[in-house]
């Protein structure tokens, strides 16, 4: 069942515009029977306990904890404890980037912690400064004639993720025991995301990081995609579109210069590669996001 799939099993005050979707534990047991996929979502338990597959894989949640997912991972909830009391958070890449404006809440090796780590076990504190903001959130989406419910809603979900990146650089601290082990494939993955973080604005061939990491580009490919679910390309490209949207929003910066700093061959060259990606020429994407600011 695709995100898109999702929406139309719940009603149109617990979502918005097929960009965002909250469910909140009365509606929770909706969920159960269900094989997710391509979605990217929050699951927050506050109380009692599920059972739920990740790619194919058995979990069980036990309240208080937290399900962080990527929209590579399948998702599959078996079972619900009766006095389940669980949040299910969905978004688009399209409602994250702009109520996020680029920010990425957490640590960096955060993608490789999602992988081994997907349940994170929290604090009553914790689940219930978390719960706060989903409250929040669930009490805006249902007034659907507030005037700024599309601005509160993006707040309210800022807020629930800069909330759980501060908890994750809290855990952070204790990654350490939390993993005892970890495999030279973690190890490549993650100095992979390290060297991307640093270098991608100036180095965009993946020649560059495998010869850094000291193997192959096929090698690293391999252990990247089976990893992360994602090419080393892809997510080189991901960090040059993120960085070419932030910049776009401000509008005394040429596209050209753009271009540049972020070293494209020349503005025809950026212009392509930011229409292939986003499906809009860069100076199309600043007029729409002038527009959406003006209507604001």
């Amino acid at each position: 069942m695709t995100q898109k799939e999702l929406f139309l099993l719940f009603p149109p005050d617990c979502c918005r515009d097929g960009l965002l979707l909250l469910i909140s534990p009365d509606r929770f047991h909706k969920l159960k029977g269900n094989t997710m996929e391509g979605s990217r979502l929050h699951i927050l338990v506050c109380d009692g306990a599920l059972e739920l597959e990740l790619n194919g894989k058995p979990y069980e949640m036990k309240g208080p904890a937290l399900l962080d997912i990527m929209d590579t991972i399948t998702v599959r909830i078996n079972r619900i404890d009766p006095n389940l009391q669980a949040w299910c958070l969905f978004i688009t890449f399209e409602f994250a980037s702009e109520s996020l404006k680029n920010l990425r809440p957490g640590p960096l090796n955060h993608l490789l912690e999602r992988l081994y780590l997907p349940v994170w076990h929290l604090s009553q504190e914790e689940s219930g400064i978390l719960e706060r903001q989903l409250l929040l959130l669930k009490e805006t989406l249902g007034n659907p004639k507030h005037y700024y419910r599309q601005e509160l809603s993006e707040t309210y979900f800022r807020s629930f993720s800069l909330e759980l990146g501060n908890i994750m650089f809290t855990h952070e601290e204790n990654m350490d025991d939390a993993l005892p082990y970890i495999s030279k494939r973690d190890h490549i993955t993650l100095n992979f995301m390290k060297l991307v973080s640093k270098h991608f604005m100036e180095e965009h061939n993946i020649d560059f990081y495998a010869e850094a990491l000291c193997i192959s580009t096929k090698h690293l490919t391999r252990i990247v995609k089976g990893m992360t679910g994602k090419t080393p390309h892809t997510i080189i490209c991901n960090e040059l579109i993120h960085q070419a949207m932030a910049m776009l929003e401000n509008d005394s910066i040429p596209v050209s210069q753009i271009a540049e700093e972020l070293h494209f061959s020349d503005q025809a060259a950026f212009c392509k590669f930011f229409k292939k990606h986003k499906k809009v020429p860069p100076m199309a994407y600043r007029r729409r996001r002038n527009n959406i600011v003006t209507k604001k």
